[in-house]
């Protein structure tokens, strides 16, 4: 394959040296590709030739970790082809498995390790998983909250009365559990705790003005002002050439404009509240103005501004004095609740500490204190030790760290000036996660560009170009963001430089770009997501069938239904619909659905007969195990034990019964009985054999991905099983506890195939599909957590919601508002931040489908405000992804649909490329809207060839109670009799104990056997003559890196030499042509080897230690090295005898010679036997 030539910028990032490196990657544009090439340049560096595990390298996933490894090791294998006889490259991939190309947490875990002393942790730490440690969090505050009411510490009390309001007080655990998550994602929260203390006393402030609250929203409203003027002066601009309209406007333009200035003077609060804007005038009459639409869009603007300048004044209701007195009646119980977390956090560390445990943020804050001095903040001397070892620190996803990791990568680096990072802050979409893009954007905003950096000062460079997908689909992106994405909206904003850029060429196709806009002008209302679902299943089913073209290599195809993929921003209510309606289709789709798989029927039927292995006189979870389909038990049959027996519980009532239900109590006596000796792994099993569980499912719809769900339920009971609780009373507490502290056990993906991949956009990311469906454009953003009774921020610390229980109302403090509006702007940025995302996984056809009610409406009003640019007000409006889109395509001549319903654009343009823009009502469509009669359906008729498939029987049934594959090394001791083989006795599992690490690790006799194996493999055999030179032998190859020095010293240099002294050794040291370590694989008749399978093959594989070949025939020479003594020998050399039998057929039929002799050599006692 030819080797993908770089560009003049991606090769500028493998090359550049001298400082940090920032690489802003945007969406396809090889990323990963530079990333290795960087790599290997220095790696084979001719001056300075590094090693693989010289770097360290960062990723966010273990899959995507696993993969970058592959790839290194590929791009190293494929120039070991070109350099066979290069050492350096050899020893490169053997080095690649010992490199740290890893997670955050997984470097993070094993430098704990190595350095567990340094912290006092044991030595034998685990990590829990998030479920775990969720439920552990619980039980730890659920103990804080009982101990404090007991205590009845006032202050306590009055801090629940303000959270906990409500029926209960569930919403002040949820308090302290997010204020406990902004604790601990500082990289000092014992620092932190104390800045919030700071910002958390009111004494030092005098006037609103003064608090970090009421500077924040005065400077946002200091810069909305701004923009209002010069919208206004903009419009005024305008209106010049528009006499008319310059005369009934301009008054009242000119007179908005000194209100705002005068307004802009404000220096405190209470001048802010005594300078507020009544009334914005009315405007003159205009009659016959030269053109209506400018008049109108024009009026359109002074009145956007007034409705915005009212929400704004509305925030700054009340004067300085009341805004400090709420904060002054919320602040002790915010101080209270900051104390408690802390103390709940302490207890929760005991708890881990307890069960030897630490969580993923743990593994961060327990790096930090490993590498920074916990008062200088400077690297330790753990930190430069580290950081000695690695030559550069390469991080990918750079855009999703956040300041703990951050100030993990700074210690170990050399004053941050051996850092590589990677990433695009336009996808950074994982905030929930507590990603920071300001990181990447504080970095990219003031590093200069690697041209002009000095030696030593960080740069950074940008890959624009995009080689995953069209020019069509690049520049509907760029339009789009170029139009809406901007520092107060997306945190950047997007120039040029930012822009996509086409990297490959493609072959013309005919509007790859679709926004559809949907509506139903009907009476009643259809199913929303439906109707969405409906449309969107036919025109894919419309594709489908016309064939349309996509991409192959450097042709066209018909599309199939595995290269489309539909995206939407969340799953929740959507999946099964959208499932349901492409199935409808015939089209065949598969669903990374998330979720919890506690929430799926067939693991909640599992987990209550769990419960009922565990006490059977539940009744609930006992009468949905009769009921279901394992047992067939009917709501009759069960209400007739009750009916006779209104005393007992449910299962003493069955058990009167046992012929009635005697198929169900057999099933729960053996499990039972099984449950008291079974591990969980064991007991599942059993569960699954004996109800026949995983069969019923499989029956049913979607039953593999019912089954998955099962067996993903098993593997999570095996992991919570090496935790140390073996029990089933254990699972289950662990499992209540799980779902009452709202964890989830995420659900296994679906199997691929020849299907439409249904997934969201945030596990679409690093993702490409040829086709793309954009659906749900109109779901509204979820902010339902800037409603929460609290707020929190690393900046403005905390808010809250100010209770008056006198008057019975609750509003937000000033500091919340604050707070919230900080969010919001964050929020809705991280949301513009996933459309990009979003629309730059297609390749060739991106289709965006938009459902709205009310869609004439909504275009209309974006319509009437539109002007260019936009504003940031108008962008940062949006309460869903489409709005953006929508602001776009309402700027394309194209969007003739559209005006049709909005009436025309003032700012519409031609664009290079057109879209395919459609409004379509539903209510005009009975298909689209699934309108019908049953009477019109027919029943399907029996397929004749589907029928016959039923009979069919087959033929090589056989062949299945036998292996494919086998090794000749299995055959060595193997009894043919297989009534023999049923009544030998079983070996033991090995020990489960394992040998302490700070005990002296002595070499296992395999071990042992494994050195001399690799040092007959490698040695030059003539230069083994005496004692001398095999010790010089031995040398050689551990200083090549053949052998290791554990390796090294156990090779038996008296062993070794007594071989090729002998006169076996000395044949061997004569003949011409020797080969060693020969692997072979090639198909044999099963009956060969035992199997009384007529006609039927098995691959044997197999690697012979040493043969010779003479004209007349091949002599083989297997190598052993166990402990045997001269009474022994014999019975061991006729144990491996089916296996140089094995190599003896397989050389025989490669080489086309007669294998003359077959001969074990056993080191131990220096002795050759021929079979």
């Amino acid at each position: 394959m030819a080797e993908i030539k770089l560009t003049a910028a991606q090769q500028a990032v493998v090359d550049n040296e001298g400082g940090a490196l920032l690489v802003s990657a945007a969406a396809g544009s090889g990323k990963t590709k530079v990333l290795v090439d960087r790599l290997l340049r220095k790696v084979l560096d001719p001056v300075r030739p590094r090693n693989i595990d010289d770097f360290l390298v960062i990723t966010y996933t273990k899959a995507a970790a696993a993969e970058l490894r592959l790839k290194i090791a590929q791009a190293l294998s494929q120039r070991l082809a070109l350099e066979p006889e290069n050492r350096h490259l050899q020893r490169q991939l053997h080095r690649i498995y010992l490199a740290e190309i890893s997670t955050v947490h997984a470097f993070c875990g094993n430098l704990l390790r190595t350095y567990a002393h340094r912290l006092d942790l044991p030595a034998d730490f685990r990590v829990a998983e998030e479920a775990e440690s969720r439920a552990i969090l619980a039980r730890v505050l659920d103990q804080a909250l009982e101990d404090a009411y007991t205590a009845a510490d006032p202050d306590f009390l009055a801090m629940a009365d303000v959270f906990g309001y409500g029926r209960d007080d569930r919403r002040l655990p949820e308090a302290v559990t997010m204020v406990l998550g902004e604790l601990r994602c500082r990289p000092d929260p014992a620092a932190w705790q104390a800045e919030m203390a700071e910002i958390l006393d009111l004494s030092r402030y005098a006037d609103a003005a003064e608090t970090p609250w009421g500077a924040y929203l005065l400077d946002e409203f200091r810069a909305f002002l701004r923009r209002q003027q010069e919208k206004l002066a903009d419009a005024l601009r305008e209106m010049e050439a528009y006499p008319k309209i310059r005369k009934g406007l301009g008054p009242v333009f000119e007179e908005n404009l000194r209100q705002l200035a005068k307004l802009a003077a404000f220096e405190t609060w209470d001048q802010l509240i005594e300078k507020k804007i009544t009334s914005f005038g009315r405007a003159g009459t205009i009659r016959q103005p030269e053109d209506p639409a400018v008049k109108d869009r024009l009026a359109k603007v002074r009145t956007t501004a007034w409705s915005e300048l009212k929400a704004w004044q509305d925030r700054f209701f009340a004067p300085s004095r009341e805004m400090l007195a709420d904060l002054t009646e919320t602040t002790p119980a915010l101080q209270t609740l900051l104390a408690f977390t802390v103390q709940v956090e302490q207890a929760y560390a005991a708890e881990k500490r307890r069960r030897r445990v630490l969580d993923f943020s743990d593994l961060e804050h327990q790096a930090i204190r490993l590498l920074t001095d916990r008062y200088t903040h400077q690297p330790t001397a753990v930190a430069r030790e580290v950081s000695a070892r690695f030559d550069e620190i390469l991080v990918d996803e750079y855009q999703d760290s956040n300041a703990v990791q951050e100030a993990i990568f700074e210690a170990i680096s050399r004053a941050g000036r051996n850092r590589f990072m990677v990433g695009d802050v336009k996808q950074s979409i994982y905030r929930f996660r507590l990603a920071d893009p300001t990181l990447f954007l504080a970095k990219y905003e003031t590093y200069p560009d690697a041209a002009q950096a000095e030696g030593g000062e960080p740069r950074k460079i940008l890959l624009s170009e995009n080689f995953r997908s069209r020019p069509e689909i690049l520049a509907a992106c760029n339009q789009v963001f170029s139009l809406v994405m901007r520092k107060a909206v997306g945190d950047l904003d997007y120039t040029d430089r930012e822009a996509l850029r086409p990297g490959r060429s493609f072959p013309a196709l005919e509007q790859p770009v679709e926004l559809h806009c949907l509506t139903d002008s009907g009476e009643e209302a259809p199913d929303k997501v439906r109707a969405e679902a409906r449309y969107a299943a036919r025109r894919l089913r419309e594709m489908l069938d016309q064939g349309e073209p996509v991409s192959d290599g450097d042709g066209l195809r018909p599309m199939k239904p595995g290269d489309a993929a539909i995206l939407m921003r969340s799953l929740s209510g959507t999946a099964q619909i959208y499932l349901e309606e492409l199935s409808r289709q015939g089209i065949p789709a598969v669903c990374d659905r998330g979720g919890s798989l506690l929430d799926t029927p067939e693991v909640q039927l599992l987990v209550s007969l769990l419960q009922v292995l565990d006490d059977p006189h539940q009744d609930v979870p006992l009468a949905a195990v009769l009921l279901s389909p394992l047992f067939g038990v009917s709501p009759d049959q069960l209400a007739q034990p009750r009916t006779r027996d209104r005393t007992s519980d449910l299962y003493d009532a069955i058990c009167r019964e046992p012929e009635a239900f005697a198929p169900f109590l057999e099933t729960l006596s053996a499990l039972r009985e099984d449950a008291k000796w079974m591990n969980l792994r064991a007991l599942l099993e059993s569960v699954f054999r004996r109800t026949g569980m995983l069969h019923v499912f499989a029956a049913m719809a979607d039953g593999l991905s019912r089954t998955r769900n099962l067996r993903a339920f098993a593997r999570f009971a095996a992991s919570f099983e090496t935790s140390g609780a073996k029990a089933l009373p254990q699972l289950l507490w662990h499992l209540r506890d799980l779902q009452a502290s709202g964890g989830q056990l995420p659900r296994p993906k679906d199997a691929a195939g020849d299907a439409v991949t249904l997934m969201t956009v945030h596990a679409s990311k690093g993702l490409e599909f040829p086709v793309v469906f954009l659906c749900d454009l109109s779901r509204k953003f979820n902010l339902q957590d800037l409603r929460e009774a609290i707020l929190a921020d690393s900046d403005l610390a905390l808010g809250c919601n100010r209770v008056d229980n006198e008057r019975m109302i609750r509003y937000p403090t000033l500091a919340k508002t604050a707070i919230a509006r900080k969010k919001n702007k964050e929020a809705v940025s991280e949301e513009l931040r996933v459309l990009y995302v979003a629309m730059t996984r297609a390749q060739d056809r991106l289709v965006m489908t938009y459902y709205s009610r009310y869609l004439d409406r909504e275009l209309k009003n974006l319509c009437s405000q539109l002007t260019l640019p936009l504003s940031d007000e108008l962008c940062a409006a949006a309460s869903s992804p489409g709005y953006w889109v929508l602001l776009a395509a309402l700027t394309r001549t194209e969007a003739g649909a559209l005006f049709a319903r909005s009436g025309p654009s003032p700012v519409s343009r031609v664009w290079p490329d057109t879209w395919r823009i459609e409004a379509v009502d539903l209510a005009d469509s009975d298909e689209a809207t699934g309108t019908g009669s049953l009477r019109d359906l027919t029943p399907p008729q029996p397929d004749p060839a589907s029928l016959a498939l039923l009979d069919y029987v087959y033929p090589h049934a056989a062949a299945a109670a036998i292996p494919a594959k086998l090794t000749a090394t299995q055959l060595k001791g193997r009894v043919p009799d297989e009534e023999a083989a049923a009544g030998a006795v079983q070996p033991l599992p090995p020990s489960a104990f394992r040998r302490p690490s700070f005990l002296p690790r002595a070499m296992t006799a395999a071990e042992r056997g494994v050195a001399t194996h690799l040092f007959m493999q490698f040695a030059r055999y003539e230069a083994c003559t005496t004692a001398e030179a095999i010790e010089a032998e031995r040398n050689r190859l551990l200083r090549e890196e053949f052998l290791t020095a554990g390796q090294t010293a156990a090779v038996r240099a008296d062993q070794v030499l007594a071989f090729f002294t002998s006169a076996l050794g000395q044949w061997l040291l004569g003949q011409n042509e020797v080969r060693r370590e020969f692997k072979f694989s090639l198909l044999t008749d099963a009956a060969r080897l035992g199997w009384d399978v007529p006609g039927e093959q098995v691959m044997l594989q197999g690697v012979v230690d040493c043969f010779a070949v003479e004209p007349d025939g091949l002599t083989i020479l297997d190598f052993k090295t166990d402990r045997v003594d001269a009474a022994s020998v014999a019975a061991r050399a006729a144990h491996y005898a089916p296996q140089l039998n094995a190599y003896a057929e397989a050389l025989g039929r490669i080489y086309r010679l007669p294998v003359k002799r077959k001969i074990l050599y056993f080191f131990a006692i220096s002795q050759a036997v021929e079979l």
